[in-house]
């Protein structure tokens, strides 16, 4: 059997399948190879991409763990107030780790003073559990600042680079051209792509964040209430 036979007996969707992932496997190859010619600023620039996203996902993560809605557990905390139960109020919150049930018990264990320390102690824990989730949210910021302007100081590298390579050859041609532009256009995207990415995730969060604090301001003013009336209760 000659090598033509050979060929003819593979099936032409086995050929097609080949050609295809070969061909796929050289443009990621080109694209790679384009990329690097980005320059050196892709390296911090990529540093803050890893940043970001690990931040980002991290802090999802944590905030969907520490921001978890229990209505029933929220009702069954005034319940108990309403009854009297404050230590064991307290020992139902701290049960928890959630952020409100936290912030909830440091009301609760205030319950003895004036209702202005009640307030002052939810308002007191509030703020400390709102600095726990937006903990590494500065990351996030400096990186959407950073981000665009270590692009544009890799497209300032990238015109040094055409205009010395013009100097050095005296020759105003597309190869003594094109490696700066190649940096310059690079990094500049690779720049505002990391910034956009950094800077979508720091408001998002934020988003997400803002609800959490709404829901503090609802279930201390709701605890408060309960307080109050059970304070009222007692006297008379």
């Amino acid at each position: 059997m000659n090598l033509l036979s050979i060929i003819l007996q593979i099936p032409t969707d086995s050929i097609a399948k080949t050609a295809t992932t070969v061909t796929a496997a050289v443009a990621e190859q080109n694209y790679f190879l384009l990329l690097l010619k980005g320059g050196w600023v892709l390296l911090p620039l990529s540093v803050l991409f890893v940043i970001s996203n690990y931040v980002f996902i991290e802090r999802w993560v944590s905030i969907n763990i520490l921001g978890k809605v229990d209505s029933t557990w929220i009702a069954r905390v005034n319940e108990m107030v309403a009854e009297g139960k404050i230590d064991k109020a307290i020992k139902f919150c701290n049960e928890r780790q959630t952020v409100y049930a936290k912030v909830l018990a440091a009301g609760l264990e205030s319950t003895h003073g004036e209702d202005i320390e009640v307030q002052d102690a939810l308002q007191s824990e509030a703020r400390q559990q709102i600095s726990v989730l937006e903990k590494s949210m500065n990351l996030l910021g400096i990186s959407a600042s950073i981000a665009p302007m270590m692009g544009f100081l890799g497209t300032i590298f990238g015109v040094i680079k055409i205009f010395y390579n013009i100097s050095i050859t005296n020759d105003l041609n597309i190869a003594n051209i094109s490696d700066g532009l190649y940096q310059k256009m690079i990094s500049s995207g690779a720049g505002l792509f990391v910034g956009i990415i950094a800077y979508a995730g720091y408001y998002i969060l934020n988003g997400r964040i803002d609800k959490v604090v709404v829901r503090i301001d609802k279930y201390s003013n709701d605890l408060l209430k309960e307080i109050r009336n059970y304070k009222r209760g007692i006297k008379a």
